[in-house]
């Protein structure tokens, strides 16, 4: 089951005892897509992003608006699961601690329909933030569908009660026990992670949604909104793990034609070896019902870069039991794609852990 949420004061008043961290100050560290248009807040809605401070003091409040699940870690401790709502809320993260330095991780555990916004954190009175550690060296990006974002991974039942699947969706997502943050932790890498559930490369899944596919969506620095442009100067991956495709060839046809989806696999392909100079790739591929198309198309791809003269692309291929909502991967199964991968980026990166 889900742990307990901390949930403490909406729209708390801020007074004047307290010291507030704005979403710009230099001391915060973002990691994955924000839109900083707003200096008043940070906006995101992509899955997996977090945010790192280094704070002093005995307390910690975070102010979050938006309706989405985060992970809180106080000196690499989980101390709780917090829900943000469609109001300003001021939810505390941590006090009563020992009165020095202490390292905040918060961690997007859920998918947005809409974005959501860190609006600072709410620290003791006088304490400060100071410069947290430098960020890991290594990137990797997965990019992909709901596997990558963890959907629904902690439910264990493939099964939904009647009238339950929003609530159950939302709480039981959780893209930190995903397979990319746990290869990401294993190589001490930055991560994003760009998937979104039921989308593909060129068929979403039952052919839904017709011309959004994964790449409508992929430059974007907000799901939500067409003139929030994603900037690939500001991150550079090392790795980018490719995980797109399950949805072209699942559910009822007809399914994606293989010579298109080649193509635009092919395409995102380029554009990421031009926004990412020297990257590697991680093609990743499962048995897909009821077709099984997906592997040879995979494979195809894979063998036919590396007859073209490329050298950097691998394909990584694993099975699951999909015990968790909708036959989706549980905790176990993406315990079990991280291991597999881990030694194919060791392999492509010469990365040791």
């Amino acid at each position: 089951m889900l742990k307990s949420f901390l949930m403490v004061s909406a729209m708390a008043t801020i007074c004047n005892s307290a010291s507030l961290i704005s979403p710009d100050n230099p001391n915060l560290q973002y990691f994955g897509r924000f839109d900083f248009s707003n200096p008043s807040e940070a906006a995101f809605d992509w899955p997996g992003v977090y945010i790192r401070a280094a704070f002093q003091g005995t307390s910690c409040k975070i102010i979050l608006k938006g309706n989405d699940f985060f992970d809180v870690l106080i000196d690499d401790k989980p101390v709780a699961v917090i829900k943000s709502s469609s109001q300003t809320d001021t939810i505390i993260a941590a006090n009563g601690l020992e009165d020095k330095t202490h390292q905040l991780l918060l961690k997007k555990r859920s998918e947005s329909s809409s974005p959501s916004f860190f609006q600072g954190l709410i620290l003791d009175s006088g304490k400060a933030l100071i410069p947290p550690p430098s960020p890991p060296a290594r990137k990797i990006e997965f990019i992909g569908d709901s596997y990558t974002a963890g959907f629904a991974s902690e439910y264990n039942s493939r099964e939904c009660p009647p009238d339950k699947a929003d609530s159950i969706i939302m709480s039981y997502t959780n893209t930190n026990k995903a397979f990319g943050p746990q290869v990401a932790s294993h190589f001490n890498a930055q991560y994003q992670i760009n998937a979104i559930s039921g989308r593909g490369l060129v068929r979403n899944y039952n052919g839904l949604n017709p011309g959004k596919e994964l790449p409508f969506y992929y430059e974007k620095a907000l799901l939500s909104s067409d003139d929030k442009i994603w900037d690939f100067s500001k991150w550079k991956a090392d790795v980018v793990v490719i995980g797109i495709g399950i949805n072209d060839f699942q559910a009822d046809p007809p399914y994606a034609d293989s010579v298109r989806f080649d193509s635009a696999y092919v395409q995102l392909l380029t554009k990421l070896r031009k926004s990412y100079p020297g990257v590697k790739f991680i093609c990743c591929a499962t048995k897909v019902w009821p077709t099984d198309a997906l592997i040879p198309r995979i494979k195809s791809i894979v063998e036919s870069q590396k007859k073209r003269g490329h050298k950097d692309i691998w394909y990584y291929e694993y099975a699951t039991e999909n015990n968790a909502l909708y036959g989706h991967p549980g905790i176990k199964d993406h315990q079990n794609i991280a291991e597999g991968l881990i030694p194919v980026i060791a392999e492509a990166t010469g990365w040791k852990k």
